[in-house]
């Protein structure tokens, strides 16, 4: 007797969870404690099923690593996209990127990923890639605004962004209003530049 069709909803399902499990440990572990094992115990499946789902253990650190990156910039990026006025947008996504307390899980997750890729050159790739769209999505955005050279401030921004969070990650009182003046003063400077 068949058990009839499978049920392909819930193979998404236990799928997500794995990812999402994975994605919890990574912050907590580190990346390389993070075990087929641990992850199905997080996840409430058997071993065997991670290995059919997603491949190998290296494979799921990477899609759950890079999904939550994407998330962490796309969800404050979106936000700052939604006004109009450049230098309110670049004021705004820098707040959003720096009220996350510097221990937090999303954070501890983006800073072991990115030691992960120097030894991975496919995490590495793929890390690359997200932050490529990001400045092009940023560039874009920026050149339909009147910004005046939107890539110069989009990889600007990007890059200020990126060591902004690493410092944080290591001494906790570095503020983010210096850096929010100079980024805003770049701005509206880029404003100002087309408007001449």
């Amino acid at each position: 007797m068949s058990d009839g069709p499978t049920n392909p909803s819930r193979g998404t399902e236990t799928r997500e969870k794995i990812i999402e499990a994975a994605a919890s440990l990574i912050p907590e572990l580190g990346w390389g404690d993070v075990s087929s094992r641990r992850v199905a115990e997080r996840a409430g499946v058997n071993t065997g099923v991670i290995h059919y789902h997603v491949g190998s253990i290296g494979e799921l650190r990477r899609i759950a690593a890079v999904r939550r990156i994407r998330t962490f910039f796309l969800d404050r990026i979106d936000e700052a996209l939604s006004l109009t006025d450049p230098a309110e947008a670049v004021e705004t996504m820098l707040r959003a990127l720096s009220a996350n307390d510097p221990r937090d899980p999303e954070l501890l997750l983006l800073y072991e990923s990115l030691v992960a890729a120097s030894r991975d050159d496919e995490l590495r790739a793929e890390i690359a890639a997200l932050l490529a769209e990001l400045r092009q999505r940023l560039c874009d955005w920026f050149g339909t605004r009147g910004v005046a050279h939107p890539l110069t401030v989009a990889v600007t921004l990007t890059a200020a962004i990126d060591g902004y969070l690493l410092q944080r990650s290591l001494d906790p009182s570095v503020e983010p209003g210096p850096l929010i003046d100079g980024l805003v003063g770049l701005v509206r400077q880029q404003l100002a530049a087309d408007g001449a």
